[in-house]
């Protein structure tokens, strides 16, 4: 037997629902609870994700990352749930809450130019359209680069690098009153 063998072997026998609950479900859970912006639909999307995990788990191919399919799947049950209930208004409260943890303001009157800012901010995320909304989402939110959201979203890693840059063209034409004369600065890439 060789080493490759074995490990795909061992990979297998470690790579069951109980092990993909216990290491992905709070990232899961969050991933969902981002673009649908309500707990209870999270809860649902994240029990979804492992239900469906469960019953496909003889098509998962070992080589992939088990995080990235899974993304893939939550973010097709998300989607679906999207559409049921014909509601685009995501992120706000969860996306607010994260924005503030890192970058808490000093006094009242910061925190309330910091929510306003950010209200807006994620309205504008809100208005774009879903194919340039998820990247945003994937990158700013959950950190993930270009690779992993290349691999989640099924698309090549050069549309999510011309969405992500599209997306933040629109952002900052529509925040460009708050900082006249700047250009949109270009990500670096990963």
């Amino acid at each position: 037997m060789n080493k490759s063998t074995l490990h795909q072997e061992t990979t297998e026998q470690e790579l069951n629902i109980e092990f993909l609950v216990r290491e992905y479900y709070p990232y899961i859970h969050r991933l969902a609870l981002s673009i649908l912006d309500d707990i209870h639909d999270a809860d649902d999307v994240a029990q979804d994700t492992f239900i469906a995990a469960h019953h496909s788990m003889s098509g998962f191919r070992y080589e992939s990352n088990p995080k990235t399919w899974l993304s893939s799947i939550a973010i097709n049950a998300s989607r679906g749930r999207l559409r049921k209930r014909k509601v685009r208004q995501i992120l706000s409260n969860t996306l607010q809450a994260i924005h503030l943890l890192k970058n808490f303001p000093s006094s009242p009157e910061l925190v309330t130019i910091q929510n306003e800012s950010d209200t807006y901010l994620w309205t504008l995320v809100d208005g774009l359209d879903e194919k340039h909304r998820l990247p945003i989402i994937l990158r700013y939110v959950h950190d993930l680069n270009a690779s992993q959201i290349a691999n989640i979203l099924h698309i090549s890693q050069g549309t999510v690098h011309s969405r992500l840059h599209y997306a933040r063209r629109k952002l900052y034409a529509q925040l460009g009153h708050l900082n006249p004369g700047k250009e949109v600065p270009d990500e670096i890439s990963d």
